[in-house]
């Protein structure tokens, strides 16, 4: 069985010099490929921007992995922040949404642990018709275009792993709870908000004084602060859908 592909990725396949020589890259405008997204992860880094604008909340995956997300929308395939248009109507657009079609894969295991640059070969903006910019010069050498994705790719994996060492903090901690919002919408429609978590104030004021420092030593006090004011922009998202 295929393993499942990550949010609104089509076809994602190992960047090859040989098979991928004669692919060009056009810019497409919009961002249709994400309107049906309804949370996507951010890393930590991006807390301060992304909890002016969206509800930051903790999912977690099968094996019990906790990581933060936003909500981009009440209603499941719904993003309120792409409009009609393809246009991202935000000042911040998270990171994971930046790196499309490129994307890292992870091999092996522990200390043989490797990442692969991978592409989306049904993003619409890849061709061979030199529409564009190429991914590889004549040489089979990377381009600028390339490199430039790489290094963000490299950048945006080691902000994961901070980011894995946090939510792993909060688990120790025991300081997720499930979150339930239930929202009544002004014309009678009633929406909930389920499958998430976010972080007990009273379990942060129960954290003994040592843990407590420490939290604010490593600046995840400041992360988790940013989480619980961001909760205020669900409002947000209420007026977004009304």
């Amino acid at each position: 069985m295929s393993s499942p592909q990550p949010i609104f990725y089509k076809n994602v396949v190992p960047l090859s010099k040989e098979q991928h020589s004669q692919l060009f890259l056009e810019q497409v405008e919009g961002f249709d490929f994400a309107n049906e997204t309804n949370s996507l992860y951010i890393a930590a880094v991006e807390f301060s921007k992304a909890a002016r604008e969206y509800p930051i909340v903790f999912g977690k995956d099968p094996n019990d992995v906790v990581f933060p997300v936003v909500l981009l929308g009440l209603r499941s395939n719904q993003n309120l922040y792409v409009d009609e248009n393809g246009q991202w109507n935000a000042g911040y657009i998270p990171a994971y949404v930046r790196r499309y079609p490129f994307i890292l894969a992870k091999g092996g295991s522990g200390a043989e642990q490797q990442f692969t640059v991978c592409i989306d070969e049904g993003h619409s903006g890849f061709n061979t018709a030199n529409e564009g910019q190429a991914l590889f010069d004549s040489e089979g050498e990377q381009t600028e275009l390339l490199t430039q994705a790489v290094d963000f790719l490299k950048d945006y994996q080691s902000h994961s792993e901070l980011t894995t060492l946090f939510c792993k903090n909060l688990l120790s901690l025991d300081l997720l709870e499930p979150m339930t919002a239930n929202i009544e919408m002004s014309g009678g429609e009633k929406l909930s908000i389920g499958g998430f978590q976010c972080i007990s104030r009273d379990k942060l004021k129960a954290l003994a004084e040592d843990k407590l420092a420490e939290l604010v030593k490593t600046d995840q006090m400041e992360l988790i602060y940013l989480h619980l004011h961001s909760l205020q922009n669900v409002n947000s998202l209420m007026e977004k859908l009304a």
